[in-house]
């Protein structure tokens, strides 16, 4: 009740009480008419405190929000506010806020039966990024228009089915194994060994950093969750929680790291976990210059891992996939196809496809 309280205290009050034949009633006014309703409390002391410390404010505070407004005259601030309620338990909560409000701000002071089709293209096509990003605000306002449909103030959500012209794929950019091996010798401290398990994993960033001791195995590392933005969470997806192999190579940096460690995690700062993957971000961009190559972000030890592995051609783009958390084979035919080599162009060509026998086989099989 500390917030409701608040609100009472900071504004003129909206709400009143009085007494009729020895019971409680409040008096306020909403879209500019007046109210009076029955507490169905006798008027007493303990009943008066009660109500003008919990009753009052409530009600207030559902005024200032405009619960009681008319479906037709609420704004967008209003189903927005219920739209972050229901999205506040998300796991991406802390790194969407940011999109939320930017939305908010844009459409916020406007009644949702205002709002058209034209005015979200237009400020989709305002927003500089690519279809991922505008897809994330558009996602937001699609949310709060069906709250809005929900609760009958708009009869239809003017933000679906909205499309984006298709864009170029942008290639993934790796780093290659001299470079790979010049950023892990010329990396010091906890960077090196950061980028090592990073490089030889195929980790999240976020999961790297969510490493404790415990999910350091003999033959595996088991990956529970990720740390971004000051929080600890699951990993991204379901899929995400999996167990990698040990590669030998990494093991050295594993155990250099550990003897670092000063807390549960594998990864520490003063005794507590490494709040994000910035933390490295200078460090980074130095040591990227010191070696002389292209900068790529801290993420391009991921793409690195995943299309060594497809080079080698040692593993099934299937095993790859469960590896590196993906949840499923697609996504590493879709994000690495330009890396996966003609495999089908090694089959055996002295296969007679229209063979009788074949053809029997064939049968028999289906």
């Amino acid at each position: 009740m500390s917030m409701l309280l608040a609100v009472a205290k900071r504004n003129k009050p909206m709400a009143s009480i009085y007494e009729i034949n020895g019971k409680l009633y409040l008096n306020y006014r909403v879209n500019g008419k007046r109210v009076r309703k029955a507490t169905g409390l006798l008027d007493t002391k303990e009943n008066r405190n009660r109500v003008l410390k919990d009753v009052v404010p409530a009600l207030e505070y559902k005024i200032k929000m405009g619960d009681y407004v008319k479906p037709d005259n609420k704004k967008f601030s209003y189903y927005f506010n219920k739209f972050l309620i229901e999205h506040e338990q998300d796991k991406s909560y802390h790194i969407r806020i940011y999109v939320y409000n930017k939305v908010n701000s844009a459409f916020g002071s406007r009644k949702v039966s205002s709002i058209k089709r034209q005015d979200v293209k237009e400020y989709l096509n305002f927003i500089d990024g690519k279809n991922a990003t505008k897809r994330e605000y558009l996602k937001c306002i699609k949310g709060v228009l069906n709250i809005a449909l929900d609760d009958e103030s708009v009869q239809k959500n003017v933000a679906e089915n909205i499309t984006f012209k298709k864009e170029q794929k942008v290639p993934v950019e790796v780093f290659s194994t001299d470079e790979v091996e010049l950023l892990i010798s010329k990396a010091d401290g906890m960077l090196k060994n950061f980028l090592a398990i990073s490089f030889y994993t195929g980790m999240r960033s976020g999961e790297v950093l969510g490493l404790m001791h415990q999910d350091i195995l003999e033959d595996r590392i088991c990956v529970r969750r990720s740390i971004s933005r000051g929080r600890v969470t699951s990993p991204k997806t379901l899929g995400s929680v999996r167990d990698v192999p040990m590669f030998e190579k990494v093991k050295p940096y594993i155990e250099a790291q550990k003897k670092m460690s000063n807390s549960l995690y594998l990864f520490d700062y003063n005794g507590s976990f490494i709040k994000d993957v910035t933390n490295f971000k200078l460090k980074w961009k130095r040591l990227i210059a010191d070696c002389d190559i292209k900068y790529r972000k801290i993420y391009a030890t991921r793409h690195s891992f995943i299309t060594a592995m497809l080079d080698s051609e040692k593993f099934k783009i299937m095993e790859i996939a469960a590896i590196v958390g993906h949840t499923s084979p697609q996504m590493i035919m879709t994000n690495y196809a330009g890396f996966i080599k003609n495999e089908h162009l090694q089959i055996d060509t002295s296969f007679d496809l229209f063979d009788k026998k074949s053809g029997q086989n064939l049968v028999k099989m289906g």
